[in-house]
């Protein structure tokens, strides 16, 4: 069967985490003479070549390149033999239209990306495809344009899964057929990671992920508390005698890595990783985690590594009641929560034992949650 996967990128590595869930998934799970492909704009031919993940030639729709107009039409007459050499497939080929958009579909984001998806659902459904939005954060919808977009990417589509229950009650309030939307949790929690080389030189270390966001899309009053609560944290956490190194999650996030450097009385260690996989391997690996990017802390918590977290959208607060530790979510907005009573928890070594128990309870409902939602997968399919 011929798979496309959307909404995906190599540039957040959430995305691409999510692609690497999908391609362990279809590729080694279900079958290896499954194909996954991804649009000839995800990326380069050597990034899709390395991830394992065929070149898909289709247009897209708006905006489409000049040379993508003359190009895709021209790749349909090269003999399929010659294309499947080169892992090239057209949109003509593909059955199943899977979306990772992670988050876009939401007022937070406009209507540009809602008002796309819903045009392309109407073309794929035209063409007898299957649509499946697999698990991702949705709403508010109280935008008109996107709301209405939504509406038809709801219609259009086989399976709708919302990554948690804020996000269903954002779709129920569209007052639409509910028939063939889900809950399932984040499906990167399967993914199976790599450890690094390095992985001695920080293993049993504290590891502290700074989220870009946390500025953008906060108010200046949180993203001050923010600077500060990541400071503080270093800093008590080096007086309790634990090492502390700065993971760059997301190429973005090195601009608020650097602002912490330079407050800090001496710079730590800072990691840039561009594999996801590798990513996912340091943070199983490490004593604890500071974090305020999604995956890192799905990445985490799916290991049993203990996560003090801040977010800036309703998916973190789910994210931390999946896991059975609401308590370590911080909120920039009540400055009598002291982060270093949470930090206290996570070392003091009964406490520590029973929350790193607790996560590992929740961790495997979440995952068989996981595989659950890949069984309706495949028999929507079927």
């Amino acid at each position: 069967m011929n798979f496309a996967i959307y909404g995906v990128n190599f540039v957040n590595k959430g995305a691409e985490l999510m692609l690497n869930a999908v391609k362990q998934q279809v590729l080694e799970q279900w079958s290896p003479e499954n194909v996954l492909a991804c649009h000839l704009q995800i990326g380069t031919f050597a990034q899709r070549k390395a991830i394992g993940v065929n070149h898909l030639a289709w247009r897209t729709i708006n905006k489409i390149p000049v040379a993508e107009k003359f190009i895709s039409p021209l790749i349909g007459l090269i003999p399929k033999a010659i294309r499947e050499y080169y892992s090239i497939i057209l949109e003509s080929e593909v059955e199943v239209i899977f979306d990772a958009s992670g988050f876009a579909y939401s007022d937070q984001w406009g209507f540009m990306a809602s008002e796309k998806m819903a045009q392309l659902c109407l073309n794929w459904k035209q063409q007898n495809k299957k649509i499946i939005l697999l698990p991702q954060a949705f709403g508010p919808f109280t935008n008109a344009r996107v709301k209405k977009a939504f509406i038809q990417i709801i219609e259009n589509s086989d399976l709708i899964f919302a990554r948690d229950e804020i996000s269903y009650q954002y779709i129920t309030e569209l007052a639409v057929s509910m028939d063939h939307v889900k809950i399932a949790p984040d499906f990167t929690n399967l993914v199976q990671g790599i450890k690094p080389s390095y992985l001695d030189d920080i293993a049993g270390k504290c590891c502290i992920v700074p989220n870009q966001r946390m500025l953008d899309k906060t108010s200046q009053e949180v993203s001050k508390a923010y600077i500060s609560l990541l400071i503080s944290s270093i800093k008590y956490l080096q007086l309790k005698g634990l090492e502390a190194f700065i993971l760059i999650h997301e190429e973005n996030d090195i601009t608020i890595a650097n602002i912490l450097q330079s407050k800090l009385d001496q710079p730590i260690l800072m990691i840039k990783e561009t594999n996801p996989l590798i990513l996912k391997g340091i943070l199983g690996n490490c004593y604890l985690v500071i974090g305020s990017r999604f995956h890192s802390l799905i990445s985490a918590f799916s290991q049993g590594v203990p996560c003090v977290g801040a977010g800036w959208s309703h998916k973190y607060k789910i994210l931390f009641k999946d896991y059975g530790c609401s308590n370590l979510l911080v909120n920039l907005n009540n400055n009598s929560q002291n982060i270093l009573d949470l930090l206290d928890l996570l070392i003091n070594e009964t406490k520590r034992t029973e929350i790193i128990q607790n996560i590992n309870y929740n961790a495997d409902i979440q995952k068989t949650l996981a595989r659950q939602m890949w069984d309706e997968v495949r028999a929507e399919l079927s």
